[in-house]
């Protein structure tokens, strides 16, 4: 057949280059040692994760008329933020037989795949060097997965930083599939927390302002995105709080106080943080300082804004909004100390890699470097909060459907792996509620604005607090688990197993044991 007359197929595939697969295979690598942590404990640190697991259960039990759960426990309207990340985690939890906490562990690998591999995308969409996701590494497992924050807030980020790749699309490209990627991230991000929505709305703001629109018409076209989004934002809070939106006063932090605790809401909360912190950041400066102008940038990429940088200036609004903003707002403990974390995300993408290859290979060996030590350290003190609570695990074990456990962590029930150790440990009793179904002592359900609440905002438990002690309120729990031995003496509490370090005792009058002989 003459040449003329050949279909031409268009080349969907290209074999990749050396230098693809050792950038998968780096890329890979690091992932798995990030991810890998949520797997090497079965109970896992965080003052507030534990609360996300129990919405998990909650969602799930509510139609079943056996389920303490069941009358006691509702939700909100669908469009609530936290609605979609405690829905997904119910369905993942069918991959593992239906536990939970292995859903919750699925969540938290896929927020660090999900955010390695939104940062790629990002750099490509801005013209950046692709090694720049080099420094997503120290970041990955940051303050909010291994001891605070919500968990629907902290597994948000990867809709972040895909919500900041589409708004750098949509402004270069100013089509249809655009604009819908873009409103259907905003809406989704909504869905997860509406901390992560406000934080997203931020750097579209900015972006929006520092794009070199093409028309006057065109920067108008461009909020289109945001109006579904928008839309189900109002719906929300004329729906949760009122006509006259959220009534509690807002409570700011000093400067100085915000300042000496950025680390905390940055980096990981280890000990050793700030020698570790350090080195990155004299990484990062060597790579400022030996980089020159927006590296990577060419073409349309490179024209598209009024600055040469403009994740900079998103990350100092982020900055800014971490000082300026409110710290505790509409009932919310924790508003403006979630905004460091994204500022130091968005740094990544305005970080210069030096044009030399000599320069740039030791600024990226050097973060990967840094990142197989943090990576390593932690992996080790998640294998050392194994040893400390896997017997916690077993005697949790032992309790059936639906029983109840009560837990008090005490000024030494911490676990020293990590700081701010009584969060870590803090609400154990909770693993056992997403293990049996049992009603927890308390939960975020009495906020009364999250997903997951009291039917009438009342605790259908008796909400105690401090060492266990036998009354008739304490009767309401099946179990007591206790540190260390002969923990209790009263005989109202039947001893029903140990494990080194840990006790379970029975409560005698509760529905479990009506009598104890």
């Amino acid at each position: 057949m003459p040449s003329a007359y050949r279909i031409r197929w268009p080349r969907l595939w290209r074999a990749p280059s050396v230098a693809d697969l050792v950038f998968a295979a780096a890329v890979a690598l690091f992932t798995v040692l990030a991810a890998r942590v949520w797997w090497l404990s079965k109970l896992l640190p965080g003052q507030d994760y534990t609360q996300f697991l129990v919405f998990v259960r909650a969602v799930r039990d509510l139609g079943d008329p056996a389920s303490p759960f069941h009358g006691t426990y509702t939700t909100g309207p669908w469009f609530v933020p936290t609605s979609l990340p405690v829905h997904l985690t119910n369905l993942l939890s069918y991959l593992f037989g239906g536990s939970i906490e292995s859903g919750g562990k699925l969540l938290l690998t896929l927020r660090d795949v999900g955010l390695v591999a939104a940062a790629i995308y990002l750099l490509k969409q801005l013209g950046r060097p692709r090694w720049a996701v080099a420094l997503i590494f120290p970041l990955l497992d940051g303050p909010w997965s291994i001891v605070g924050g919500f968990a629907s807030f902290d597994t948000a980020f990867p809709l972040i930083v895909l919500g900041w790749a589409l708004i750098v699309r949509w402004f270069d490209r100013l089509d249809l599939s655009s604009a819908i990627a873009l409103g259907a991230a905003l809406c989704l991000t909504l869905f997860w927390h509406g901390i992560a929505y406000a934080q997203l709305g931020l750097a579209f703001a900015v972006l929006w302002l520092l794009w070199r629109a093409p028309s006057f018409r065109a920067r108008l076209l461009a909020v289109v995105p945001c109006v579904p989004s928008l839309l189900q934002y109002a719906l929300w809070v004329r729906s949760t709080f009122g006509s006259d939106g959220p009534s509690a006063a807002p409570v700011w932090a000093t400067p100085l106080a915000a300042a000496e605790s950025i680390l905390d809401v940055v980096w990981v909360q280890v000990p050793e943080r700030t020698m570790q912190a350090l080195f990155l950041a004299c990484v990062v400066a060597f790579g400022l300082l030996a980089g020159s102008g927006n590296v990577g940038a060419i073409g349309r990429a490179g024209r598209m804004w009024i600055v040469r940088n403009p994740f900079l200036i998103v990350a100092a609004a982020y900055l800014l909004g971490y000082f300026v903003l409110p710290l505790h707002l509409s009932g919310v403990a924790g508003f403006s100390n979630r905004f460091a974390y994204p500022a130091a995300l968005a740094l990544i993408f305005g970080w210069n890699l030096p044009r030399g290859r000599l320069a740039r290979g030791v600024v990226v060996v050097g973060v990967f470097g840094l990142s197989a030590w943090l990576l390593t350290d932690l992996a080790d003190r998640f294998r050392a909060l194994a040893s400390r609570t896997d017997g916690a695990s077993e005697l949790m074990d032992r309790m059936g459907p639906r029983e109840s456990l009560y837990y008090y962590p005490g000024p030494d029930a911490g676990a020293p792996e990590f700081y701010s150790p009584n969060k870590a440990l803090q609400e154990l009793e909770q693993f056992a509620t997403a293990r049996h179904g049992g009603l927890p002592n308390s939960s975020f359900a009495g906020y009364g604005y999250t997903y997951v609440r009291y039917v009438n905002g009342q605790n259908p438990m008796p909400g105690l607090s401090g060492p266990p002690a036998w009354s008739p309120a304490m009767t309401r729990f099946d179990y007591v688990l206790v540190r260390g031995t002969n923990a209790l003496s009263d005989p109202r509490f039947r001893k029903i197993d140990s494990r080194p370090g840990w006790e379970l005792h029975g409560v005698c009058g509760s529905h479990r044991f009506p009598t104890c002989s």
